[in-house]
């Protein structure tokens, strides 16, 4: 059953400011609505029309809010001029081959027989577009089959941000059925939104263990949940609080109703009096009596489910606790096992402390100060007898005597320099002379 559009001026499947420039050019729209060439002929045209058709798909996908689609529903909405596109059989291959859609048949199945048998129950009771008992393959005698249902991968992840949101946004539920899920669907994001879409968003969140849900029992509407952990499946418990909290809400609009009713009857009682009827306003003055009797009684089970929640939540919570206990002390007892024992732990502080105690005399001996051959002297004590001594021990020469008998040494040493340099100079004359007269004798012939 194809899926129906928006409607839309002059028949276009997307508002004007959203289609491509092209649309309205008569040339470039026959190119584009005939079938495909072979790739290797002109590799770039072909992608160019790829191109065109890949984005334009997304784009109606995206403002109608659906994320399933056929070939059928292609061919009708794309009509231009009462005119089909031819190629939209060989678009809807590549985006196969390209694993940006997959068959619905596929995405549905599910290997466990209580999700089929789940999924079965809830899509018959709705006039879906799916079926588990009748798939269709994508080929029937050779020919595509445009009635074969595709799910745009990439609309279904950003449909499915968009209502893991609102869930997030109901978080003082734990569960949430799916009427309020469409509910807030179409208020929050758009009203063409279908109820179909949303469950196949929440099959995606499902798979992608974002969220879990189930029927519960006797009860005809879905529950869902975020799951917290990719393990999280809807317990019995959560189930029986979301009944209890329904019945409570149904209980509390009960009793309101029950208090306005009581309002008026009391109402209507003075006004028979101020007339005189007397009798009539006797007869709504007994069922002002039952009505309180009754609202009485919807108190008392009121407070009783109120008090059932309460027990069971704080129930719930001692036994997380208890859990958590359990998980503590089995830690506990695989760490004794390892050798925590008190034994072992004395054992090791008494050798960690005699550790502890060498290592200290160890620095005491390297602080120490290192002590010389000469530290028994006392220098102290020398240099205070020094001072004690009499200053007779060391006369003090007067100035004028030393500053004398400086100049005394100095002219001494001045003679000695000259005669030890006249010396020099007569020792020298003489040794040369002896060796001109030495040379004279070596050089005069012999005589016979």
């Amino acid at each position: 059953m194809p899926v129906e559009t928006e409607n839309m001026d002059n028949n276009l499947p997307l508002p004007p400011e959203k289609l491509p420039k092209c649309w309205n050019e008569e040339e470039r729209m026959n190119a584009l609505f005939s079938p495909f060439r072979s790739k290797s002929v002109n590799p770039q045209d072909w992608i160019s029309k790829y191109k065109f058709w890949h984005n334009i798909i997304y784009e109606w996908l995206k403002h109608t809010m659906q994320c399933s689609f056929s070939i059928t529903d292609l061919n009708q909405t794309f009509k231009r001029k009462g005119c089909s596109p031819l190629c939209l059989v060989s678009v809807v291959e590549e985006l196969l081959r390209n694993n940006e859609i997959i068959p619905e048949s596929e995405f549905l199945k599910e290997p466990c027989g209580s999700w089929t048998t789940w999924s079965i129950d809830t899509f018959v009771k709705r006039p879906l577009v799916w079926s588990f008992s009748k798939v269709k393959s994508y080929v029937v005698n050779n020919e595509v089959n445009k009635e074969t249902r595709y799910i745009h991968i990439q609309i279904v992840r950003e449909l499915g941000k968009t209502i893991l949101s609102i869930l997030e946004e109901k978080k003082e539920n734990i569960l949430v059925p799916f009427s309020e899920v469409v509910k807030s669907c179409k208020s929050k994001v758009n009203q063409n939104m279908s109820d179909d879409t949303v469950m196949l968003v929440l099959i995606w969140l499902r798979r992608e263990k974002m969220v879990a849900f189930t029927n519960s029992v006797n009860e005809s509407d879905l529950l869902i949940k975020i799951a917290v952990h990719s393990s999280d499946n809807i317990t019995e418990i959560e189930e029986g609080l979301y009944k209890l909290s329904k019945q409570e809400n149904e209980l509390v609009k009960e009793i309101q109703l029950l208090e306005e009713q009581k309002v008026n009857i009391i109402n209507q009682t003075k006004s028979y009096l101020a007339k005189g009827l007397r009798q009539v306003a006797k007869t709504h003055l007994s069922k002002k009596l039952k009505l309180e009797k009754t609202i009485t009684n919807r108190v008392q089970t009121l407070e009783n489910i109120q008090a059932l929640i309460l027990s069971i939540q704080d129930t719930c919570t001692n036994t997380a606790v208890l859990s958590l206990y359990k998980t503590g002390s089995n830690v506990l007892k695989k760490l004794n096992e390892s050798g925590l024992t008190e034994t072992n732990v004395k054992d090791v502080m008494d050798s960690l402390s005699e550790a502890l105690e060498e290592q200290n005399e160890v620095q005491l001996m390297l602080s120490e100060t290192l002590k010389s051959n000469d530290s028994d002297v006392d220098l102290e004590q020398e240099l205070e007898e020094l001072m004690k001594l009499d200053d007779n021990a060391f006369p003090v020469i007067p100035s004028t005597k030393l500053s004398s008998d400086v100049d005394e040494l100095e002219q001494s040493f001045k003679n000695v320099h000259i005669e030890s340099t006249t010396t020099l100079n007569t020792s020298s004359s003489k040794s040369s002379s002896q060796s001109i007269r030495n040379k004279q004798k070596l050089t005069q012939p012999e005589c016979v």
